[in-house]
């Protein structure tokens, strides 16, 4: 088991996920299914994703967020609020252009009433491979700067999506 933990709180309209730990890839294909479920019933009012607590975040779980925001954006609610106060994290949102996709802030008025863990799985899954690669051309899809940077895991992936446990492991 990772130390990758994953917290859900819905709050008057806005669901709300708070990362805590090293936030990795394996828990992605069982936090998609998770996000799928969200967006199945009636669509969020508002959605903060609080990543005070997140020590790292890996390229498959960002990308995650970037699809998060595009289903937002399809059932025409606002922005993702996404809550970050670590400088190194800030950094990389900003360098791969999150700030033109969500509004970053360093505090959220947003509390976690009642939030529980979510016990996602970290074990790998046949579901692991697909949500890797969507994860990685969702945020190559974002500009010619995320598309140099991460067209070449999307190219991997693609040739051989088995690889994902010992290339990202």
């Amino acid at each position: 088991m990772s130390d990758s933990k994953v917290y859900y709180a819905f709050n008057n309209g806005i669901h709300i996920l708070k990362y805590v730990g090293q936030i990795r890839y394996t828990i992605g294909a069982s936090l998609d299914r998770f996000i799928d479920g969200l967006f199945d019933g009636t669509p969020p009012e508002g959605f903060v994703v609080d990543l005070r607590e997140a020590e790292t975040i890996d390229s498959t779980n960002l990308g995650l967020l970037v699809l998060i925001a595009k289903r937002m954006a399809r059932c025409e609610g606002p922005r993702v609020t996404l809550v970050s106060t670590h400088e190194d994290i800030n950094d990389l949102l900003f360098s791969i252009g999150f700030d033109e996709v969500f509004d970053i802030v360093d505090e959220s008025g947003h509390a976690m009433l009642n939030g529980r863990e979510l016990g996602l799985s970290d074990s790998p899954s046949p579901d692991m491979a697909r949500t890797i690669l969507e994860a990685h051309r969702t945020l190559s899809a974002m500009g010619d700067s995320n598309r140099a940077r991460f067209q070449d895991v999307v190219d991997l992936l693609e040739r051989n999506p088995q690889q994902t446990t010992h290339e990202f492991g």
